[in-house]
């Protein structure tokens, strides 16, 4: 198990250095972040998802255009908990969730497991930083 959550903090690390220069892409940070990356040491963050805030960024182009080039991603969740069916209710505004209803538009995941290599790390982040600066 302690294998396995290295090899995700390792590649949550690769994808963090790769997108560290991109304004229009904002990495996941951990409790115990140290400067502008994942501490070296950090055992608290096993990255079962590497999600990505995208700034004036077309978030669902970014989707078809990694799907596209054969990169699976995620958006979690697409519909906000405070819109699912079991959770609304009428004393609460839209405007009542204004950084929700923000965050919703512009997060994605990209692929995280234990078998991410250096090539395919590679070939999702240049095609991520690609898309945003094109």
């Amino acid at each position: 198990l302690d294998a396995y959550n290295e090899a995700r903090r390792n590649a949550a690390r690769k994808y963090t250095q790769a997108f560290k220069e991109i304004d229009k892409i904002i990495t996941p940070t951990g409790f115990c972040d140290v400067g502008a990356g994942i501490c070296d040491t950090c055992d608290c963050h096993v990255f079962h998802q590497y999600t990505l805030r995208m700034k004036d960024v077309d978030r669902d182009a970014l989707a078809k255009h990694l799907n596209e080039n054969g990169i699976p991603c995620g958006i979690y969740y697409p519909i906000p908990l405070h819109l699912q069916k079991a959770y609304r209710d009428s004393k609460y505004d839209e405007a009542d969730f204004e950084v929700t209803n923000e965050l919703v538009k512009e997060v994605i995941s990209l692929p995280m497991h234990t078998e991410l290599d250096d090539v395919q790390i590679d070939f999702i982040t240049q095609t991520v930083i690609d898309f945003v600066q094109k």
